[in-house]
């Protein structure tokens, strides 16, 4: 804007002449100003109600549907036992609910370690150690869908070892007050249950020495395992055969007294020999003996059934069916002995091998020897045996085991902690005095030692069946990432899959593989995920050497423990807590969960605690949400209908118009504020619009419907407007409820509402979803989008926001006029102080001359 001097000549207030001869530009300028902030102002007020408006017709939309009215309520009979809360779904009724196991989270707390540890300690300080490249330290942690091997390096800190048992898909901390660890499952139920196992037995050492060997583990290895896979001695008598074979050759054994005696195969002379003698000693031992076969009932539930496998001291091999002959199998191999004579057993004696000196001078040493030897050994070295052999073997012993640690006691002191011996020398009197400790120490020798493995016939076995069927899943992986851009690289690929899947099915079809397969998913494998149960990509994933060294030691283990060869040290264990399930028994069909929340067909049971009998759950419709909904949805209608009846009969603001930044300069702020109020109020005073939407809403409120033949209407439950007369000012057309409480026009009449949902629900909500759908239809049709309005719009938006553009167009235009008009005059008036200027100036001059 350009800077004017004026005046300056003439002494004339050009601004103010300027504005006045201007005046009647600006006045017509500041109209449409003024007009335009109004209209702005109406759009305000419409958006703010629209919005109301939608809001009420999405509610009314939902009011319309069976669904909003499927409320439900339950009471339990023992609210200790269990909550349960029902929606829509739910059947109204008393039901039978038994909580026969609560969810558990799998957890281990470790034992406690010596009082000094701390996140930096390292593992080599409580005694955990590599002895040589083929015997690691190491364990495995498998969760669900997880298995993880975890190598201990002596010089792995406390913190860093916790941190890999996190990535290895577990909650772990050491705390060190408490000198545990603790270890827990990241999700609750079966499904969330680990396992922390030895892959060897510098791992069994290492899960010792951190605590972390679990009672659970234990038993594992002690039950499941051995009685699973070990080979056993099963002998028909003295003067009759012995066999060494586990539970599957046992099958195969009495499978072949089947095949014998029903004619179905054919045996050389000894064969039938060997067979008549097994088939006298099953009937004198077994032929009368019960066995159980579990199948499915009708209801689903497991239905034992109980037979004998004889009668009269005698088996009918030729007839006798496969769960017999299979439960015959597993029977007499359970009963079957380990051989601890080391004759006949592949697994009872181990190699320790060690080496003394350096270079030219270095000898080495090996001792094969079974738990008993290993003893023997120890004897000869606390004798004084001076044999080079057995002095060697004194000297690595003192060097290598002389500090360890035998066992920890936990006193009302503290911990205390035995070992072997103290600076570098075992004590070998109290060694052999003590029977426990001598057998600990033989078993931590034979533990340390190795096998053969390359003429061992179970790794073979072991790692035979390994190679097979991972070479399977790696084929079939491998064919599933070829190419298939093109119809001939589809045909291949398809191929090459057909290829591999009968590759991996004739590796199962071996008996033997098929054993060792299920051995391994169940004891070290991981499910591909929570939805895909297989186990293609453990296998895939898996290195051959170490799945079968690791197979063959806790099968070795197993044996060993079952046969006495090795003892696991029965203190300081941790406690594990295994993952479970959530089971309950609903109107006796039984139903499990991973947490303790079960829903069944609507209804949700939070089971508290396990019950010793059935308790009640009853669910019935819920009269006081429905009353409730009923009241919120009135409540909603009202104060809508209140705000419009409120602004369609609003004061007059016919005398106030929006203010001009002069007119406000002579106003104070609250002046300001209640004028604008004025004029806001009004702004839908008698609106057309807003008069249609009332209209619309009320009559579709005063309808009548017709259910069965019957006609009903909101006063048919005691439901109405007060009136024009009895109402407050703008509420005439407000619903109230007889005998709502807070109410305090309607609380004394009499309350049919509340009654009628209860003696009859069904008719007051098919009356409820009918009269909200003739409403919901006549706000839907005032919410239709046209040339003038946007879709669930119920005022003309876009003939409004036309207008708007347009106030703006005549407004600059206006303003341009108002521009161009006070350029042209103060172009004038600067020309007139020019001349003005130049005749004073003149005058001047002229009266110096005269001498004035």
């Amino acid at each position: 804007m350009p800077i004017r001097l004026s005046g300056l000549a003439s002494g004339l207030d050009t601004e103010a002449l300027v504005g006045a001869l201007v005046s009647a530009y600006s006045y017509k300028k500041d109209k449409y100003v003024k007009a335009q902030t109004k209209l702005s102002w109406k759009q305000d007020a419409w958006k703010t109600l629209n919005s109301k408006v939608y809001g009420f017709y999405t509610n009314v939309g939902a009011m319309r549907l069976s669904s909003n009215y499927q409320v439900k309520k339950t009471t339990v009979s023992d609210t200790t036992k269990a909550k349960a809360t029902a929606s829509g779904d739910a059947i109204n009724g008393t039901q039978t609910l038994e909580i026969k196991k609560l969810a558990k989270t799998a957890y281990i707390t470790g034992a406690k370690l010596d009082g000094s540890v701390s996140g930096s300690t390292t593992l080599a300080s409580l005694g955990v150690k590599n002895s040589n490249a083929m015997e690691k330290a190491s364990i495995s942690v498998r969760t669900g869908t997880k298995a993880t091997n975890i190598e201990l390096d002596s010089s792995m800190t406390i913190n860093q070892f916790v941190n890999k048992l996190a990535d290895a898909g577990v909650n772990a901390n050491f705390d060190e007050k408490n000198q545990r660890f603790y270890i827990s499952s990241k999700t609750s139920g079966a499904a969330g249950d680990f396992s922390i196992s030895a892959n060897s037995s510098q791992g069994l050492n290492a899960l010792m020495k951190l605590g972390l060997l679990s009672d659970r583990e234990v038993e594992d290895i002690s039950n499941t395992t051995g009685g699973n896979m070990a080979k056993k001695l099963f002998s028909t008598g003295e003067t009759g055969y012995d066999y060494l074979l586990d539970e599957s050759e046992m099958q195969t054994l009495l499978t072949d007294l089947k095949n014998y005696k029903n004619g179905t195969a054919t045996f050389d002379d000894d064969k039938k020999a060997q067979l008549d003698d097994l088939e006298a000693y099953l009937n004198t031992k077994y032929a009368n003996s019960e066995y159980t076969v579990t199948t499915k009932g009708d209801d689903g539930k497991d239905v034992v059934n109980t037979y004998t496998y004889g009668t009269d001291g005698a088996i009918d091999f030729s007839t006798i069916s496969d769960d017999a002959l299979n439960a015959l199998a597993s029977q007499a191999y359970k009963d079957a002995a380990y051989d601890t004579t080391g004759t006949k057993s592949t697994v009872i004696s181990r190699t320790l091998t060690f080496t003394t000196g350096e270079g030219s001078e270095a000898k080495t040493y090996s001792f094969v020897k079974n738990v008993d030897g290993f003893k023997d050994l120890i004897k000869s070295i606390q004798e004084g045996s001076e044999d080079e052999d057995i002095v060697a073997l004194k000297e690595y012993l003192n060097k290598t085991y002389a500090d360890e640690v035998y066992k920890t006691t936990s006193t009302n002191d503290g911990i205390t902690v035995e070992k072997y011996g103290t600076d570098g020398n075992i004590d070998w009197d109290a060694l052999v005095n003590d029977e426990d400790k001598l057998t600990a120490f033989a078993n931590r020798l034979y533990a340390d030692s190795t096998y053969d493995m390359s003429s061992d016939a179970t790794y073979q076995e072991i790692s035979k069946a390994v190679n097979a069927v991972r070479d399977g899943y790696v084929a079939i992986a491998s064919a599933k990432a070829l190419p298939q851009e093109t119809s001939e690289e589809i045909a291949i690929r398809a191929q090459a899959i057909a290829d591999a899947e009968a590759k991996l099915k004739e590796a199962l079809d071996d008996p033997t593989n098929k054993k060792w397969a299920d051995y391994i998913e169940q004891n070290f494998g991981a499910q591909n995920s929570e939805y895909d149960k297989s186990y293609s990509d453990f296998w895939i994933q898996s290195d051959n050497i170490d799945l079968a060294n690791s197979v063959f030691y806790r099968v070795d283990l197993a044996a060993n423990v079952a046969a006495g060869n090795i003892t696991i040290e029965n203190t300081d264990r941790a406690i594990k807590i295994d993952g479970q399930d959530a089971v309950i028994t609903l109107n006796g069909v039984e139903y499990s969960n991973g947490t303790n929340s079960i829903t069944v067909n609507g209804l949700t049971i939070e089971a508290l605690a396990e019950t010793t009998d059935a308790i009640s759950v009853n669910v019935s419709s819920d009269t006081d949400a429905l009353y409730d909904k009923v009241k919120d949805y009135l409540t909603t209608y009202n104060s809508l209908m209140n705000e419009m009846q409120k602004l369609y009969n609003a004061d007059s603001a016919k005398d106030y118009e929006p203010l001009t930044d002069d007119e406000k300069a002579e106003m104070s702020e609250s002046e300001i504020e209640k004028w604008e109020q004025k004029i806001k109020d009004s702004l839908l005073r008698r609106d057309g619009t807003l008069s249609s939407i009332i209209s619309a809403m009320t009559m579709s409120m005063m309808s009548t419907v017709e259910i069965n033949g019957k006609t009903y209407s909101w006063s048919t439950f005691g439901v109405h407007t007060l009136g024009s007369l009895n109402a407050e000012k703008n509420e005439g057309y407000a619903y109230h409820i007889d005998g709502d409480t807070e109410d305090s026009y309607t609380s004394g009449n009499k309350e049919k509402l509340r009654a009628a949902l209860a003696e009859e629900p069904e008719v007051v909500i098919e009356f409820l979803k009918k009269i909200t759908s003739n409403l919901y239809t006549a706000l839907d049709g005032k919410m239709k989008s046209s040339a003038i309005k946007s879709v669930y719009t119920v005022y003309n938006d876009k003939e409004m926001a036309s207008e708007y553009s347009d106030y703006s167009r005549t407004i600059k235009t206006w303003t341009d006029r108002v521009t161009d008009m006070e350029d042209a005059y103060y172009k004038k008036f600067a020309a007139m102080e020019k001349a003005l200027a130049t005749l004073q100036g003149n005058s001047s001059s002229i009266s110096s001359l005269l001498g004035g």
